[in-house]
């Protein structure tokens, strides 16, 4: 009759619920980086919001429009106001543009009188059409495509 050394035994048994411990760690750890390395995020798919209708809006007038957006930083999901200028030229053309400076992201402003975007932070100015007038701005606003739908409302694609 042979005997066996119980320590070898035990040992073995260690060894078997140290490495099926770890592989279960491993597995659950590749499918939580799998699922955000291979499913596109929902805040990076563009949609289309409805920001006014046309009755809102007067031709050539910028109309500031608040967009309630989804954003999705991985680990939480809110819903976050994105604020961009509509402007109808009265007939069938239509343009959006954001309304963040491209300086340092602060919300600009329409002055009608004045006929420019301005920022408060640091004083960059924009013309009608978000170019850059004055100011530290390195870039014009962002264009953002907007169209019209069938029922006269404006949309705009974050």
């Amino acid at each position: 009759m042979t005997r066996t050394d119980p320590a070898h035994g035990r040992r073995l048994v260690l060894r078997a619920f140290v490495n099926t411990a770890l592989g279960v760690l491993a597995a659950g750890l590749a499918s939580v980086v799998g699922r955000f390395a291979l499913v596109p995020r929902a805040s990076a798919r563009q949609q289309w919001f409805r920001g006014a209708s046309l009755g809102d809006l007067d031709p050539d007038t910028p109309f500031p429009a608040v967009l309630a957006v989804a954003r999705d930083d991985g680990w939480s999901r809110a819903r976050v106001n994105e604020t961009v200028f509509v402007v109808w030229d009265g007939l069938t053309g239509i343009r959006a543009m954001s309304a963040t400076c491209t300086h340092l992201g602060c919300r600009v402003r329409w002055d009608n009188g004045a006929q420019r975007f301005k920022c408060p932070c640091h004083g960059g100015e924009y013309d009608a059409h978000g170019n850059v007038t004055a100011g530290p701005p390195p870039r014009p606003l962002l264009a953002l495509a907007a169209r019209i739908t069938d029922e006269g409302d404006v949309e705009v694609r974050l």
